[in-house]
């Protein structure tokens, strides 16, 4: 008999084979799924955690702006949105000069959501970056800072 099932070794990545950018993608998967694990567990859909996150860092935005920012599909973000309202976690206001256009904010009890999500995010990264010294950290951060820095700029050139 095996120590442990054939099945389950195949789940470790074979690092050799990764690429770096693999890699960086996985970390961010990985992140990802812990944080959306500990929201859901709480009771927030992960559509929540992607709104509260572009509206906490705007005021206020449009239904569509959401939809670019967050890369969710118009109709999943209308029934998130409805849900929200409902929750008393957003407000609508109609646009004064154009009533066909209504902006989305937070409210008090959406920003102690976001509040909850940034918790549940610096507890995966107290996990992430167990036994790493800080300058460390700050040597990986200035890289991830780099990396965004020169994937953002090849983007605005492709234009």
């Amino acid at each position: 008999m095996h120590d442990k099932p054939h099945h389950l070794h195949s789940l470790k990545p074979d690092f050799e084979k990764l690429t770096d950018g693999m890699l960086i993608n996985d970390v961010s998967r990985l992140f990802d799924a812990r944080v959306r694990c500990e929201t859901e567990r709480a009771g927030f859909p992960q559509g929540y955690r992607r709104i509260v996150f572009h509206l906490s860092h705007n005021e206020k935005l449009t239904q569509n702006e959401l939809v670019k920012l967050t890369h969710m599909k118009a109709p999943s973000i209308s029934v998130q949105l409805s849900k929200m309202e409902q929750e008393k976690l957003i407000t609508r206001t109609a646009d004064e000069n154009d009533l066909r256009k209504s902006y989305i904010s937070l409210t008090d009890k959406g920003r102690e959501c976001e509040k909850f999500f940034i918790s549940k995010c610096k507890e995966t990264e107290e996990v992430m970056f167990e036994d790493f010294t800080e300058d460390e950290l700050k040597i990986m951060k200035d890289y991830l800072k780099r990396i965004t820095y020169n994937l953002l700029q090849d983007m605005e050139e492709r234009k």
